[in-house]
């Protein structure tokens, strides 16, 4: 018999936010969340080994919390992921309890016969209600950490420093992503990263080169005191490898951090906790399309945080859809005078009659009341500043003049269309393939794909 210690145990705790909406989908996320690739084992056979458990053993334990747990071919003792959602995850069965924890515990076969206790040690450390609730209503990660560790009996100035554990494969790309970055003389070295903290600071000690981070998740309490580091918070989980690159070349370049003259290495993976794959390019002249002095004159000018920002919701809709349901999308952004002048509003403009500051797409509040009308037909009109103009509008340019790619719909002809008789940047979001594009002088100079639909 073994004797589990619950400071031992709260000390390798790996904690996530979860955002699945159903048990399968949480579980996975768990699982991935574990970093498995670094001990060899395959993540399948572990979601495979929870599975069969699963069928085998009820572990919901309460109506907030469940304890999947599982045994595999490994080395190790075990393994812990607690995933705190906070808007429920569907755990299926009989009564379709919704849980906001989900603990998961992976055991190896050499401590298959004292899993008991270990089982025993969670379950003592979760037992109260009211912790629970509280671990649920934590601000973010950090703070739960610290409730853990609390109810563990260790005080704050005594816990072990524990951030997330980094595959062995996210050092050695970046080592060597480095090392390319400084043979080539790169402008800079760009990390397409779920968190900060998923980030091999220690791989980059002697790197003293320009450092892009494009993060998914925002740290609020990151204080990294490094030169020349830049951190862009934008959702891009979603997207494939190479767009995600793309996406940050794109915002280093709206902040003027990138010039089309020097390479940029780009390291990214299949999700921001592992990276897998190094890219050497260049900012395309595109990007000089969508950020040039000359588009930037004129009585509506585009803000580059308002197209970001615009941008940053069209990939949110495309992840997302609505009410479960993929949904397309049309934005026109600047020169609205002109836009207004080839289009009609066929349905009742569900922002007129609002103050500006309410109606403006740099307020994050706006996003859902965006996503919202979104569903209706027709595009949303928006000023260079970020004000919103309309939704739910027809665009009537004169003619179909643009250039787009066989096989897309009229809403890419309309975008590309009105971007040719106008200066104004179009966004479009295609239903049936969540691709986002951006049209400007009638032809299409960024196409940013959604991951599921790249094979690798």
């Amino acid at each position: 018999m073994i004797i589990v210690d619950l400071a031992d145990l709260v000390s390798g705790i790996r904690i996530v936010e979860l955002t699945a909406k159903t048990r399968q989908g949480a579980i996975r996320a768990l699982v991935q969340a574990a970093n498995w690739d670094d001990d060899g084992i395959n993540p399948e056979n572990v979601l495979e080994a929870i599975e069969e458990r699963e069928a085998a053993a009820q572990t919901l334990v309460a109506n907030d919390f469940a304890l999947p747990h599982a045994f595999i071919d490994w080395d190790g003792d075990f393994r812990i992921v607690l995933g705190r959602s906070k808007t429920r995850v569907d755990y299926g069965g009989p009564a379709g309890v919704n849980v906001q924890l989900i603990v998961l515990l992976v055991i190896g076969r050499r401590l298959q016969q004292t899993h008991v206790e270990v089982l025993a040690a969670l379950a003592e450390l979760l037992k109260s209600p009211d912790f629970r609730q509280n671990l649920i209503d934590a601000k973010d990660i950090k703070a739960i950490d610290l409730l853990l560790m609390t109810q563990a009996g260790i005080q704050p100035e005594n816990r072990p420093v524990r951030g997330p554990s980094i595959p062995r494969l996210t050092v050695n790309m970046v080592k060597t992503a480095i090392q390319l970055t400084e043979s080539l003389a790169a402008q800079a070295l760009l990390l397409a990263v779920e968190r900060v903290e998923n980030v091999p600071w220690e791989a980059l000690a002697n790197y003293k080169g320009r450092l892009l981070l494009v993060t998914s998740q925002h740290s609020e309490e990151f204080d990294h005191k490094r030169e020349d580091l830049h951190i862009f918070d934008v959702a891009h989980a979603s997207l494939s490898r190479a767009d995600r690159a793309n996406l940050g070349l794109l915002l280093a370049a709206s902040s003027g951090l990138l010039t089309e003259k020097n390479s940029v290495v780009c390291v990214t993976g299949p999700d921001g906790r592992r990276l897998d794959s190094i890219n050497v390019t260049k900012p395309e002249v595109h990007f000089r399309a969508m950020l040039s002095e000359k588009n930037r004159r004129g009585a509506d000018v585009v803000r580059p945080a308002v197209m970001l920002r615009v941008l940053t919701l069209a990939i949110e809709i495309a992840a997302e859809g609505r009410e479960a349901h993929p949904i397309g999308a049309l934005f026109v952004i600047g020169d609205s005078r002109q836009v207004l002048r080839h289009s009609q509003q066929l349905v009742l403009n569900p922002f007129h009659g609002y103050a500006r500051q309410l109606r403006n797409v740099l307020d994050p509040s706006l996003a859902e009341t965006m996503k919202e009308f979104a569903l209706i037909d027709g595009a949303f009109i928006i000023q260079g500043d970020g004000t919103v103009l309309s939704a739910g509008t027809y665009l009537t340019p004169k003619s179909a003049s643009g250039s787009v790619a066989h096989g897309l719909g009229a809403r890419h002809q309309t975008a590309a269309a009105i971007s040719a008789h106008t200066q104004a940047m179009a966004i479009t979001v295609s239903q049936s393939t969540g691709t986002v594009t951006v049209f400007r002088n009638g032809s299409s100079v960024l196409s940013l794909e959604r991951s599921g639909r790249t094979k690798w």
